[in-house]
């Protein structure tokens, strides 16, 4: 039985997909998910699903291409990566897709859409926009909801101690994994804790101006850091430990990445360090 593809059903069906499939990821990561990015990676999906038009290829090959297209859908949605964000990206790309299309072939059974096509690894639907829209917004609802529960199950990791090691001496605080906190260098891609201004106090290295505010005159690979927030925007000084070390109850593990000095008013309960839920797997 053969099935007539249409080009523009064909790409907008993959760049919904493609879309709630990033928006789950990005949560799932914790890595900066902003909306014009995400539309552009569920683009490269939407124009990687032609490969359906081309002729059969051995398995091989379709999952080579399927690789490749996930790590620029990635790339297109989330860089500045470094190598193992971008592989991790990629590998849940490839994990919710599996999820979705469980999904999807339980609505082919029950609603038995006009037509469904597999080739080269990729699909074809043929469903009507306003079912397609309305099972997407479901599925989104779905994964939102396993988030909610698996994150309040999980909710004693959510802290930990950290132990910063700079110029020879070393400041250890607890800390909260955050997952509102996305910041990362924009050169090196590198995640960013937020710790408080007062825990370097003491340090000559990072000496303050009369009002408090840091000026790392003597650290010559501080960066600034843009951050958004409810209370408004601007730049965090930040600069790179020689270890930063990171325990739970579960392990202890040392991480790539820069730390940048917050306001007091930012911090609470004893917690001296707000690190990215990415760098604790939250």
């Amino acid at each position: 039985m053969k099935t007539t593809v249409y080009l523009d059903v064909l790409f907008c069906v993959n760049f919904i997909i493609d879309y709630i499939i990033l928006l789950s990821v990005g949560k799932l990561t914790s890595l900066p998910a902003r909306r014009l990015r995400l539309l552009s990676g569920a683009a490269v999906g939407g124009i990687g699903s032609f490969v359906i038009l081309m002729p059969p290829m051995p398995f091989g090959i379709s999952l080579l291409i399927s690789i490749a297209e996930a790590f620029l859908v990635a790339a297109a949605a989330f860089a500045p990566m470094t190598p193992a964000k971008a592989v991790k990206a990629a590998a849940l790309l490839f994990a919710v897709s599996f999820v979705y299309c469980g999904f999807m072939t339980a609505v082919f059974m029950l609603f038995s859409p006009r037509s469904l096509a597999v080739r080269n690894s990729a699909v074809y639907i043929g469903i009507s926009p306003l079912m397609l829209v309305l099972l997407t917004i479901v599925f989104y609802g779905m994964m939102r909801l396993f988030l909610f529960l698996f994150g309040k199950s999980r909710s004693e990791d959510h802290f930990c101690r950290v132990r910063v090691v700079y110029c020879g001496r070393s400041v250890e605080a607890d800390g909260f994994f955050d997952t509102g906190n996305t910041l990362h260098e924009p050169f090196s891609g590198d995640s960013v804790i937020v710790c408080k201004q007062s825990l370097f106090s003491s340090f000559p290295e990072l000496a303050g101006e009369a009002d408090g505010t840091p000026v790392l005159s003597r650290e010559k690979s501080f960066r600034l850091i843009p951050f958004v927030s409810v209370g408004g925007n601007g730049l965090l000084p930040a600069f790179r430990p020689s270890e930063i070390t990171i325990v739970t109850k579960k392990k202890k593990t040392k991480v790539r990445a820069y730390l940048a000095l917050g306001s007091e008013k930012n911090f609470s309960g004893g917690c001296g360090f707000i690190v990215p839920a990415e760098l604790g797997d939250i």
